[in-house]
C-alpha cells in the first residue's frame, strides 16, 4: 500500500466513547455497570495510516476492549445464567477462446484453446489451487508434497518429481519457470526442536505454557528451470490464516487473516458457588452477576494493557540457509504497512503479500489492515477486500444500526505495489467473492439485508437483496442502486458480467433475475423467472447461464444435485432450457451424491471447445456386512448443448482408488480436478490421476498418488 496515500493520523478514535476510554485508560473504561453496551458511532470506511506504532498499539487495545467487554455483557443480559455463549456466515459473453489456434506462431499449447485452466472469475486473472497446469505439466498438491508430472503428448503423463513442503500445503500459483505454493503451519504442532519455535513462540512463566501465534501462512518459491528436480529458492512465514491468492502475469498476491489471540483473556464468567445454590428468581443473582462481569472485564483489561504490540500484530519472517530466521520488522517504518477504517473495530488482520516473480530479485511488499474476516476480489487492474462494517457483537444494544460491509479499493497495476485508492459502505452482507466485481472503474456489489446475525433479535426485519454501484476516485461513493429485491429471500449466487448483473434468491422457489447495467446509476431489474430449487454457481455462455445448485419443488430443497441451462438471449424473458439430476449419474442403487461445485467454483470446468462440463460427484454408504464404507468417487462429463439443452455425457470411475485399500477413513476421497486437453479428459483425485479419450470414454493412462495421510483429531 502507498505509505504516501495513507500516511494519515487515524481518525477511528473520534468519538465521544473513543476519546473518553484513552483518557481514563482501559481499565476504568466502563464505569457503569447499568449499561451493558456503549453508544456507537459511524463515520466512513476510509482506510486511515496510523501516525506512529503507538496510535497503532492504542487502538487495538481499545478495540480489544471494547469487544471483551460487550461480548461478557451479552452472557449477563442474555446468556449469563449459562455462563458460556458461542458465536452466532445485457447478453453475457463468455471469454474469447478463438484467438489463436494448435501450432500457433510459437508452437505452442495454448490455454482456452488446447487445454482448460482454472476455472477463474475474471479473465487474465488466475486464482490459487491444488491443480495447476501450463499444458506441458500438471503440478498438484498431494498430502505434504508438490508432484510434478510431464504431458508429452495429450493422454500421456509421466511422473516427474516430488518434494515435500513444510507443513499442510493447501494451494499454488504458477508463473514461468516458477512456483508459488501456500501453506499451513501449526506453531503447537512445531517439534521442540524446530528452529521456528524459538522465532514465533516465548515460554511464559506466569502461564505455564508457549505463547505465541498459533498458525503461521508460509511461502514456498520454488525455482521450476528443472521440472525433475525443483529447487526451494525462498521461504517466507506470516502470521495468519491463508485466505487467497491471485496471479496477473508474474506478480502473485496473496491475503491472508491474522485473528488477534490474547492468551489469558477470560472469555466467559464464572460465578462464585453460592450463586448456584440460589433460586432462579432469587433477586441477588443480578448482583452477584453484575460484579462477576465487572470483575471478569477489569481483570482482562490489566492483561490488555500488559500486551506488547509485537504480540498483537502479525509478524513476517524469511528463512536463509543453516535455519536462519529473519524478521522483518513493521515498526522499524513507524507501522506504516499498517491502517483501518476511521470507525472500525475490527478482532484482525487482513494482509496483503504483493509477490514479483519477475527476475532473481523476488522483491515483496506486505501491506496490513485491521479488519473483519472479509472476502477477496481482483480483476487485472484492481483487488477489492470486503469485510462487514462491524462484527455482530458490535450490534448488541444498538439494533438501529443495519448490517453493512466495507468495500476497500487497490490498484495492483503495478507489478512490484498495492496501492490503496478508496473505500466505500453499501447497506447489507455479502455471499462470496462472486458478488463483488469491477467494471470500467465502476465497483459493483450485491448485498442482502435483513439483520441476519442478530441472533437476540425478535422481530428481525425480513432480508431483501441489494445491488449498489460505487464510483469515484479516492473513495467508493453510491452512484447507483436497486433495492427490494426478492423480499423475505436471500443471495445464493450473483454473477457480474459486463454491463449485466444475474442473482439467484431463495425461500421456497428459485428466481433468477436479469439485471441491466449500463446506465451505472440506473440499475434495472430486466427480467425475472421463478423455478424449483436453487442455484449456488452460476457460469456465463453465450447468450445462457450454466448453473449448479440443488433441486426440489414448491416446498423447498430436495439437496440432490442438480445442473440448469438458462437461455438469457431475450433478456427480459429469461428462461429455463434444460435441468439435469447428477444423482443418477451416481450408479444403481445410488440415489444422493454431492458434488465440491456446488461450493468451489474451482470443481466446476466447462470446456467450450467440445461443449462439455466436467462435475465431481460423490458419494459412499457404510456395508454392514464387510464392515467397510464403499465410495462412489467419479468425474461426471455433462454434453452441453445450447440447442438441445443438458445430457449426461460419461464419467471417470476412481472409486477403485478408495475402496481396494478399504480405509475407514479419507480426507479426500472425491475426485476434485478435472482438465480437458485435447481429446482427453484429466481426472485428479488424492489417491490418483487418470485420463481418458473423450470419444470412446478408454482409459489412456492412470497414475497412482500416495495421497494425504493426515488423520482426523479423533484418530489422534
Amino acid at each position: 500500500m502507498d505509505s504516501r496515500v495513507i500516511q494519515q493520523r487515524v481518525r477511528g478514535l473520534v468519538s465521544a466513547i473513543s476519546v473518553a476510554l484513552l483518557m481514563t485508560g482501559c481499565q476504568t473504561k466502563f464505569d457503569d455497570p447499568v449499561h451493558s453496551t456503549v453508544p456507537r458511532v459511524r463515520s466512513t470506511p476510509a482506510l486511515r495510516g496510523f501516525e506512529s506504532c503507538s496510535d497503532l498499539e492504542a487502538h487495538l487495545r481499545l478495540s480489544l476492549s471494547e469487544e471483551m467487554a460487550t461480548r461478557l455483557r451479552q452472557q449477563r443480559d442474555g446468556w449469563g445464567r449459562v455462563g458460556f455463549m458461542e458465536d452466532g456466515g445485457a447478453t453475457p459473453v463468455e471469454a474469447d477462446t478463438t484467438a489463436g489456434a494448435p501450432g500457433a506462431a510459437d508452437g505452442g499449447r495454448e490455454e482456452g484453446v488446447d487445454f482448460s485452466g482454472t476455472n477463474n472469475q475474471e479473465s487474465g486473472v488466475d486464482e490459487a489451487d491444488f491443480v495447476k497446469t501450463d499444458g506441458y505439466y500438471i503440478y498438484v498438491i498431494n498430502g505434504n508434497r508438490l508432484e510434478i508430472f510431464s504431458v508429452p503428448q495429450f493422454g500421456d503423463l509421466e511422473a516427474l518429481s516430488r518434494v515435500e513442503v513444510e507443513g499442510r500445503p493447501n494451494q499454488l500459483l504458477v508463473a514461468g519457470d516458477k512456483a508459488v505454493v501456500f501453506s499451513y503451519i501449526s506453531t503447537w504442532n512445531l517439534p521442540d526442536e524446530h528452529p521456528l519455535r524459538d522465532v514465533v513462540q516465548d515460554y511464559r512463566e506466569e502461564w505455564g505454557h508457549w505463547y505465541g501465534s498459533t498458525s503461521l501462512t508460509k511461502i514456498s518459491v520454488f525455482d521450476l528451470s528443472e521440472r525433475t528436480s525443483p529447487r526451494l529458492s525462498r521461504e517466507l512465514y506470516l502470521e495468519g490464516s491463508y485466505k487467497t491468492g491471485r496471479k496477473v502475469d508474474a506478480t502473485v498476491r496473496m491475503v491472508s487473516y491474522a485473528w488477534i489471540d490474547v492468551p489469558g483473556l477470560r472469555e466467559w464468567v464464572e460465578y462464585p458457588d453460592h450463586y448456584w445454590e440460589l433460586h432462579y428468581d432469587d433477586s441477588r443473582r443480578k448482583a452477584i452477576e453484575e460484579a462477576a462481569v465487572e470483575s471478569t472485564i477489569a481483570m482482562n483489561n490489566e492483561i490488555i494493557a500488559s500486551v506488547s504490540l509485537s504480540e498483537l500484530i502479525p509478524q513476517l519472517y524469511e528463512r536463509f540457509e543453516d535455519d536462519v530466521f529473519v524478521e522483518h520488522v513493521f515498526s522499524e517504518s513507524d507501522c506504516a504497512e499498517f491502517s483501518t477504517s476511521d470507525d472500525g473495530l475490527g478482532r484482525g488482520f487482513s494482509s496483503i503479500l504483493t509477490l514479483d516473480l519477475l527476475g532473481d530479485a523476488f522483491e515483496f511488499d506486505a501491506d496490513h489492515i485491521v479488519t473483519n474476516s472479509s472476502q477477496v476480489y481482483a480483476s487485472q487492474d484492481t483487488l477489492l477486500i470486503a469485510e462487514p462494517a462491524h462484527d455482530w457483537w458490535w450490534f448488541w444494544g444498538n439494533d438501529d444500526f443495519d448490517d453493512a460491509t466495507n468495500v476497500h479499493r487497490f490498484d495492483i497495476g503495478d507489478p512490484a505495489r498495492t496501492v490503496y485508492t478508496g473505500s466505500g459502505r453499501v447497506d447489507g452482507v455479502i455471499r462470496d467473492q462472486f458478488a463483488l466485481s469491477e467494471y470500467e472503474d465502476y465497483v459493483r456489489v450485491a448485498t442482502t439485508t435483513g439483520r441476519l446475525n442478530r441472533w437476540w433479535s425478535e422481530d428481525p426485519a425480513e432480508p431483501e437483496n441489494n445491488v449498489f454501484v460505487l464510483a469515484g476516485v479516492d473513495s467508493l461513493g453510491v452512484i447507483g442502486h436497486l433495492g427490494g429485491i426478492a423480499k423475505g429471500e436471500q443471495i445464493w449466487s450473483s454473477r457480474f458480467v459486463g454491463e449485466s448483473a444475474y442473482l439467484v434468491t431463495f425461500r421456497n422457489i428459485d428466481p433468477l433475475w436479469t439485471i441491466d447495467l449500463s446506465d451505472p446509476t440506473q440499475p434495472e431489474i430486466k427480467g425475472e423467472l421463478e423455478v424449483p430449487g436453487v442455484s449456488t454457481y452460476i457460469h456465463p455462455l453465450t447468450g445462457h447461464l450454466l448453473t449448479i445448485g440443488f433441486g426440489g419443488d414448491d416446498e423447498g430443497l430436495d439437496w440432490k444435485t442438480q445442473l440448469s441451462l438458462f437461455d438469457v438471449t431475450d433478456f427480459s424473458n429469461p428462461t429455463l432450457k434444460s435441468k439435469l439430476s447428477l444423482a443418477p449419474a451416481v450408479g444403481e442403487g445410488w440415489n444422493y451424491a454431492y458434488s465440491e461445485a456446488t461450493w468451489e467454483h474451482k470443481a466446476f470446468q466447462y470446456w467450450q471447445p467440445k461443449g462439455l462440463l466436467a462435475i465431481p460427484l460423490s458419494t459412499y454408504r457404510y456395508d454392514y456386512q464387510t464392515r467397510h464404507y464403499e465410495y462412489v468417487s467419479k468425474l461426471s462429463i455433462i454434453n452441453v448443448s445450447l440447442e438441445d439443452g443438458l445430457s449426461h455425457y460419461g464419467s471417470v470411475d476412481h472409486s477403485d482408488f478408495f475402496n481396494r485399500t478399504r480405509e475407514r477413513y479419507w480426507s479426500h476421497r472425491d475426485v476434485r480436478r478435472s482438465i480437458f486437453m485435447g481429446d482427453y479428459i484429466y481426472a485428479i483425485s488424492d489417491r490418483g490421476i487418470t485420463a481418458h479419450h473423450l470419444d470412446t470414454m478408454n482409459l489412456s493412462v492412470s497414475v497412482a498418488m500416495e495421497g494425504d495421510n493426515y488423520q482426523p483429531y479423533w484418530e489422534w
